[in-house]
């Protein structure tokens, strides 16, 4: 595209072979503007291009070998700029080159050299160019001009021409304005490709947030040369990491109408489904980019693209296996789909499909309750192939199963170390970044640790500004720490103020809903909604039965809840057979419980672990009474009963969960009033009286409007989110008297 840059090249062009024709001696000295003109036309692509006063400074930098002939030729450059003084003239000018190319044999500028392509270029360009193509030129070709070039420049000798001063452009009205279009850029279209080339390769290689002036030169381009596909990838990326779906399906449809080179070529379609298949799985369209990658597996098989078809069945397999409709079960046949997929890439050297398969294959382990040897080798085998052929994004993914994994199994050392790798780690993108930082806050709320995981979240806020995915992964991290923590201090309030907004984020984790449910449950019983809490825990129990007999223990104390709700409604007749079903498991829950005990205390949360003692308590107790009943000696010591009971305060007493001491502590003076420890017993008497009197005040607290603010508000500065969380930690405290007094609270043994 011509610019008023390559209009100074063609004047230089012109002035080195009109010197040429006048003295044939001279063609060795203007060597170096010789050289000096190749390099320029061969740096066409720079961008910026150079201005005039720059271009100045380079010709006056040529060797002395021209015999001060270099001066002349700054001279002659600002004596023919001046002269060009009206559109025509431009025009004129630039078709006239073609003279050059009807010269004798020694002389005529060749049409295969390199200065012959550039005019000849520069000839055609101009003749492709409308009306105000040319105005817009002529105006940037003035202002150009005008940097260097003011109304008092003399002419050199060789030019004559009178000279013609423009109007200014605050001399003209609104209207001369648009017609000469004085107010739009000139904007050359290889300078426009690469630079958003540029600005891709640095959104790949950075990610993050484009720069309010990139953006603006980017809506430019886009207006004057809308035909760059490139411009629409660059507002498709954006729109996927801001997570508007509209804008971002819109875009990759221009992107992909205006990119194919050959459009009869249909094989190229098949990488469109493909990249398809990434937007529609990045905002949760499993259905739709299930059938976007069945057809592209048709088009790569039909066309035999083995390396498309590769990436097309590794993507139907993480589809199908992250899709919670059809449970967490593979078929064998995506299983052996899977195998296959890894032996292909194995065969090709795919490395990276092959790394992705083995941690597809990890997930499906772990889901499917396969040995943890097996986990870990396909763990491992991952990791070594991400070593050899480091992929950043995979051996973050790694890292974060290698969490979970450890999680899962109990070591919170591991698992922080694999979280704290991509945390501290510059290069993971948002979202992997955000999972590892609620991963780490999760682990610190499953063990009570609420200032640490406010401060977590607090420090890494700043970290997702106008990234919607990671930002709501982040604020429903956020959400269930103050849900949790609410519910465990009954703040009746602000419990309610929450449970509208997490229950719609809660569908796709199974375990965060199942715990929501059963705290739902507990929450509309409290409430003066029994039936209603009573049909929660129902659908519960059905989910645990389907799973397996893993969960008894759940069911018993799911049972045992009903119960409760009902003795607390006075419905003993619906609360009997509850307790019937409870004690047929207490019956056998001695041995059950200590088969499950040693697995819930290595790889559980602290509030499973306070239950499954609390309920292991409770079983002693039944089977003592039982043995009572029987005339039987007694097989259980109280002082067994109170080792449970206390290990369950002291979880509960971690986690602040008020209802469930009341229970812990009301069994204990029970246990105590039947040994005869009447000072044991009035201390949990005493203790069962503050907590009712800090249950009561919780109850009447109003909800915490700052809350739901400091959740929504990202842009705060770090010291202004540092003193929220304080606060928030404050206030937690303040409340904690009860804390203090029973923190020597020790059990008479």
């Amino acid at each position: 595209m011509l610019t008023p840059h390559k209009i100074s090249l063609l004047i230089l062009i012109e002035a080195y072979w009109e010197i040429i024709e006048t003295d044939s001696t001279t063609p060795e000295k203007l060597e170096p503007l010789l050289f000096f003109l190749i390099e320029k036309i061969s740096d066409e692509k720079r961008f910026p291009e150079p201005t005039l006063t720059e271009l100045c400074k380079e010709l006056s930098k040529i060797s002395d070998n021209t015999d001060n002939i270099t001066n002349n030729f700054n001279e002659i450059l600002l004596a023919k700029l001046v002269v060009i003084v009206t559109p025509h003239e431009l025009t004129l000018s630039i078709k006239e080159m073609k003279r050059f190319f009807t010269r004798d044999a020694e002389l005529y500028l060749r049409k295969y050299s390199l200065l012959g392509i550039f005019v000849r270029r520069c000839i055609l360009e101009m003749n492709k160019l409308m009306f105000d193509d040319i105005s817009r030129l002529y105006n940037a070709f003035i202002e150009y001009r005008e940097t260097l070039v003011k109304r008092t420049a003399k002419p050199s000798n060789l030019y004559t021409k009178d000279t013609y001063v423009p109007l200014e452009i605050s001399e003209m009205t609104e209207l001369a304005q648009r017609f000469h279009m004085h107010k739009q850029e000139l904007i050359p279209k290889n300078d426009a490709e690469s630079f958003s080339h540029y600005v891709i390769t640095q959104l790949r290689k950075y990610g993050g947030i484009l720069p309010l002036e990139i953006e603006e030169k980017l809506r430019k381009i886009h207006d004057r040369i809308p035909e760059i596909s490139s411009i629409y990838y660059i507002e498709f990326v954006k729109y996927m990491q801001t997570g508007e779906y509209e804008g971002a399906l819109t875009n990759f449809y221009k992107y992909s109408n205006f990119c194919p080179d050959d459009p009869e070529n249909r094989s190229w379609y098949q990488y469109v489904l493909l990249n398809l298949v990434v937007l529609h799985a990045k905002f949760g369209h499993k259905e739709q980019a299930i059938l976007a990658i069945r057809e592209a597996i048709e088009m790569a098989r039909e066309n035999n693209d083995q390396e498309c078809l590769r990436f097309a069945l590794s993507w139907l397999y993480r589809l199908k296996s992250s899709d919670q409709t059809t449970g967490t079960r593979v078929s064998a046949s995506e299983q052996q789909m899977l195998e296959s997929l890894i032996s292909k890439a194995k065969q090709a050297n795919f490395m990276y499909l092959q790394a992705l398969g083995e941690l597809g294959k990890s997930q499906r382990q772990i889901q499917q309750g396969s040995s943890p040897t097996e986990v870990f080798e396909s763990l491992l085998r991952s990791s070594v192939l991400n070593m050899n052929c480091p992929f950043k994004t995979m051996r973050f993914q790694g890292h974060l199963l290698n969490a979970s994994v450890w999680q899962t199994y109990g070591s919170d050392t591991l698992a922080n170390l694999f979280t704290h790798e991509v945390i501290n780690n510059p290069d993971p993108s948002p979202e992997d970044r955000v999972t590892a930082i609620c991963q780490l806050a999760d682990n610190h709320i499953s063990h009570g640790n609420y200032m640490n995981a406010f401060e977590v979240l607090a420090k890494s806020k700043v970290h997702f500004n106008g990234i919607r995915r990671a930002v709501s992964q982040w604020v429903f991290c956020f959400e269930k720490l103050m849900y949790q923590k609410s519910f465990n201090r009954d703040e009746i309030f602000n419990i309610g103020a929450i449970e509208h907004q997490i229950r719609a984020c809660c569908q796709d984790d199974d375990l965060f809903r199942a715990d929501f449910e059963f705290n739902r449950a507990l929450y509309l019983a409290k409430t003066d909604q029994p039936d209603e809490g009573v049909d929660v825990l129902h659908k519960l129990i059905n989910q645990s039965c389907r799973i397996g007999n893993q969960n008894q223990m759940l069911v018993a104390n799911y049972l045992l809840k009903i119960a409760e709700i009902r003795i607390e409604t006075e419905d003993l007749t619906s609360a009997l057979p509850y307790v019937l079903s409870s004690l047929c498991l207490t019956g056998r829950a001695k041995s059950m419980i200590e088969k499950i005990m040693p697995v819930i205390l290595a790889e559980h949360s602290l509030h499973l672990q306070s239950v499954a003692q609390y309920i292991y308590a409770q079983c002693l107790i039944a089977c003592i009474d039982q043995d009572l009943q029987a005339n039987r000696k007694q097989s259980i010591n109280w002082q067994d009963v109170l080792y449970a009971l206390d290990a369950s305060r002291i979880g509960f007493k971690h986690l602040e969960s008020i209802s469930e001491l009341l229970n812990v502590f009301q069994l204990m003076s029970y246990i105590y009033n039947i040994k005869g420890d009447i000072n044991m017993r009035n201390r949990c008497a005493k203790e069962f009286r503050i907590l009712m009197m800090l249950q009561e005040k919780n109850r009447r607290k109003q909800p915490d409007w700052n809350m739901t603010y400091y959740s929504r508000c990202i842009k705060l500065n770090q010291q202004e989110q540092e003193n929220e969380a304080k606060q928030s930690i404050m206030s937690m405290e303040i409340e904690n008297n009860y804390m203090e007094e029973s923190s020597t609270f020790k059990i008479n043994i």
